[in-house]
């Protein structure tokens, strides 16, 4: 109860950081920007659902294993990669209507996206819309709508409540993690040695290229959403695996590994990225973290 509190707690602060950052017109950027937009529903919720439904059909996994796939392809991007994706050069309108849209859009995406699974893998189970609303309601829409309403009222103090904000979620996300390594590390533990960790890992990857080659002219925005396309959001995940498998160890745990395996892939990328701003790639300003 203290960790799911505390990952709470850590979602929040920094999602409330970056919405002390953002406008209120961000919110519909990728609606007014309908071209972006598109491209970021691709690269989400077809190009890396499609992969994942591929490799679940085709590869015989352990049946956990292959609805968590499943769950986090079908889940918007997580609140811990806005950061992230603002230091790779993204806009910070941009990364906002990509977290607003895609939490919306998986409303519907999601629900469609589980009937198809069950009759893929024989499994009795449906996924209403309001199953996902509580996880993104606490971790992506109260916080974001608290930031905007906050900002004026603290006029010139915001950069410095936001970089407070920032640096205290990061540091209780850290334990955080750390955390649900000792609780679920022995699930965890087993699904290590049977390709389970090439699966996620082959995932992530088609995120991060459709997402390269579908986020648009500016090099930073297309950071951004390689971002979005690699990794999900957790809780949304959980909310899809427990309706769909409950009281099954293996599925947290292969929704938290599916979740380190994008992030760990995330480094690499950004550090790539960073060469190439250095070496005059034409990125965007990376706005102050």
């Amino acid at each position: 109860m203290i960790v799911k509190l505390a990952t709470v707690l850590s979602i929040v602060l920094l999602l409330f950081g970056l919405a002390l950052r953002a406008k209120i017109a961000d919110l519909g950027y990728l609606v007014r920007e309908w071209r972006l937009g598109l491209g970021a529903f691709v690269a989400m919720f077809v190009c890396v659902p499609v992969a994942a439904f591929l490799l679940a059909r085709f590869l015989d996994l352990q049946q956990p294993v292959a609805i968590a796939l499943i769950a986090m392809a079908l889940s918007p991007l997580p609140p811990i990669l806005p950061g992230k994706q603002l230091k790779a050069g993204g806009e910070a309108g941009y990364v906002t209507g990509l977290m607003v849209g895609a939490s919306l859009l998986s409303l519907v995406v999601a629900p469609l996206g589980v009937w198809v699974a069950a009759h893929l893998f024989d499994v009795d189970v449906s996924v209403a819309p309001s199953a996902l609303v509580k996880p993104l309601l606490i971790s992506v829409f109260a916080p974001i709508a608290l930031g905007l309403l906050a900002a004026p009222l603290l006029g010139k103090s915001v950069p410095r409540v936001s970089e407070i904000c920032t640096r205290a979620g990061t540091i209780l996300l850290l334990l955080v993690v750390l955390a649900f390594l000792v609780l679920l590390g022995p699930p965890m533990w087993k699904l290590v040695g049977d390709g389970t960790l090439l699966v996620f890992a082959a995932v992530a990857i088609v995120g991060l290229v459709a997402g390269t080659l579908l986020g648009g002219p500016n090099p930073g925005d297309r950071s951004a959403l390689a971002l979005a396309a690699s990794a999900r959001h957790p809780g949304v995940a959980l909310a899809i695996a427990v309706h769909t498998m409950p009281n099954v160890p293996l599925m947290p745990a292969a929704v938290v590994l599916s979740l380190i395996v994008s992030i760990v892939l995330s480094f690499p990328y950004l550090r790539m990225v960073g060469r190439k701003q250095g070496d005059g790639g034409g990125a965007a300003a990376t706005p102050p973290s």
